[in-house]
């Protein structure tokens, strides 16, 4: 917030909901930094990434291929963006998953919140969803953002799992004992059909159901195949030559935080330690471009993997 700023209750009535454009870019990053600062602090932010990406999208194949995903209703996000007097002052994102639309990054400068900016913002994003012919539309707001969460009740969402973040250093993590008869590789694209039932056996019912999980969202996105935001390095386990657990380790640059996700181990078979081996080896691939944090995220309803005074999420 600048000096002198003040936030009020008071409803902004000319509020303009638009694409976003290149030029907003400096505007965002600002309202990133000052609406995320505490998150930011914890899992690391490298604005130059941001500008990448964002250069990439609007070079000439970025804007072929998005202009062509638009023409045939395919656009893989809409990205959304709150104005107020020619100000850049929020944004959101709708992620298409098919017949779920996933929005992410809802966030409204301090100086702006508590004027029915969050509320237009999400209000649009779910026209998007219901003129696309979704069928869902999903979102994770943290526990204790209690006006966030109040907006979203009054809107219609409904809380159907809960999730806990962790971070923690690379270099804290040892590397585990492997367990007998267990061996740890990369993913092979032969290996997608026996992935795939192994989540669906291993994930929580209604997880799988909410999100629409499908196969085909075990390959790599086209969107990421063309303008290569992160790196994704897949692994699996495997006992008597058959998969018994996945995971899959994504970083992006040495200043922001690598992310474990996804962690599914045959439910026979947890007991063994598999989760441990699979989360130590992506931060092994994490380690190696020198990022110094990572991000894992561990079900509520799902036994956490307790090694001494360290938890690491699954």
């Amino acid at each position: 917030m600048n000096e002198g700023e003040k936030s009020t209750n008071e409803t902004v009535d000319d509020v303009l909901v638009r694409d976003f454009r290149k030029s907003d870019l400096h505007d965002l990053l600002e309202v990133l930094r000052m609406s995320f600062a505490e998150e930011l602090e914890v899992s690391g932010f490298d604005p130059d990434h941001a500008k990448k990406m964002v250069n990439q999208m609007f070079r000439i194949i970025g804007r072929i291929f998005l202009g062509f995903s638009k023409l045939f209703g395919k656009e893989p996000i809409e990205f959304l963006v709150a104005e107020v007097n020619k100000r850049l002052v929020g944004t959101t994102i709708v992620n298409n998953r098919g017949k779920v639309g996933y929005i992410s990054t809802v966030m409204v400068h301090p100086t702006y919140r508590r004027k029915g900016i969050a509320r237009k913002l999400v209000k649009n994003a779910l026209d998007y969803i219901q003129k696309k012919k979704m069928e869902k539309a999903v979102l994770h707001v943290v526990s204790t953002n209690v006006p966030a969460k109040s907006l979203y009740t009054k809107l219609g969402f409904k809380e159907f799992e809960k999730t806990m973040y962790l971070v923690g250093n690379v270099d804290s993590f040892s590397q585990p004992e492997n367990a007998k008869g267990i061996q740890i590789r990369n993913f092979q694209k032969n290996d997608m059909d026996a992935v795939y039932e192994l989540i669906k056996s291993s994930e929580d019912p209604k997880h799988v159901e909410t999100f629409n999980f499908k196969k085909n969202d075990l390959k790599t996105s086209f969107i990421q195949r063309i303008f290569h935001f992160s790196t994704e390095n897949r692994i699996v386990a495997l006992h008597d030559n058959r998969i018994v657990g996945y995971a899959q380790a994504i970083y992006t640059t040495p200043n922001e935080a690598g992310r474990i996700r996804n962690v599914q181990v045959n439910p026979d078979m947890r007991s063994i330690r598999i989760e441990e081996m699979l989360i130590c080896s992506g931060i092994n691939e994490i380690r190696k471009v020198g990022t110094k944090k990572v991000q894992g995220t561990a079900s509520l309803k799902r036994p956490r993997i307790d090694r001494g005074d360290e938890e690491i999420g699954t």
